[in-house]
């Protein structure tokens, strides 16, 4: 069975989200069904293995190439071989990671205005308990593993810009470039991937009376 970036069930609800004749009631369901389509494990599941294909891919191919060429020699075949193989493999984990970006956004928009509707039309009050929900919620399994990936990567990011430092004091070495661009892949992966738990809880916070009254204050 082919992997489907936005499941057919949320279809409805992204479609629905923000017209004028979407109804509060329905929003629990439309929440659910769309928190369930963006924190499904194969989502994340695909996402780490393009990621592993986008920093490989990009390491080796970037690696390899530069090498070659400080050497000043000629590739052998099997060299360009295992560039070509591996740029591929890198593109392609770039293009899933951006596909996962882009319907992620679109469910994770739509699924804020659900969470936010029946506090905006007054059907739901806010009451103290939305304060220890809006905290709980990062406990939750998939959330919780959404955000160490996220850390993680963001670690790996700042790892491999960190070799631009190193270089300016010891110089550049041949795998100077692979480094830098895996570390801006891991980088904008992260950050990300931790934008979209922050809406999440953002959302989920929307029942929190004690954040809706801080926010309330930044905007004035």
């Amino acid at each position: 069975m082919a992997f489907a970036f936005v499941l057919p069930a949320s279809r409805a609800y992204i479609e629905s989200a923000g017209a004028a004749d979407a109804r509060a009631v329905d929003a629990d369901r439309a929440a659910a069904a769309l928190r369930a389509d963006y924190e499904r494990w194969s989502r994340w599941g695909l996402g780490l293995l393009a990621f592993v294909l986008a920093v490989v891919g990009v390491f080796v191919a970037l690696g390899l190439t530069t090498t070659i060429a400080m050497l000043g020699g000629v590739p052998a075949p099997l060299d360009v071989a295992v560039v070509v193989i591996a740029a591929l493999l890198g593109v392609a984990g770039i293009g899933m990671l951006v596909a996962l970006w882009r319907s992620g956004r679109r469910i994770l928009r739509a699924a804020s205005w659900w969470m936010r509707l029946p506090y905006a039309t007054g059907v739901r009050q806010r009451r103290a308990a939305g304060w220890i929900e809006a905290r709980t919620v990062n406990f939750e399994g998939r959330i919780f593993v959404r955000i160490t990936t996220s850390s993680l990567a963001c670690l790996m990011g700042v790892m491999g810009l960190s070799v631009l430092i190193y270089d300016a004091v010891e110089g550049p070495s041949s795998f100077t470039p692979a480094a830098v661009a895996v570390g801006a892949i891991a980088l904008i992966a992260g950050v990300v991937q931790m934008g979209g738990v922050m809406r999440v809880v953002s959302a989920v916070a929307e029942g929190d009376p004690l954040w809706v009254r801080i926010r309330s204050g930044f905007r004035r």
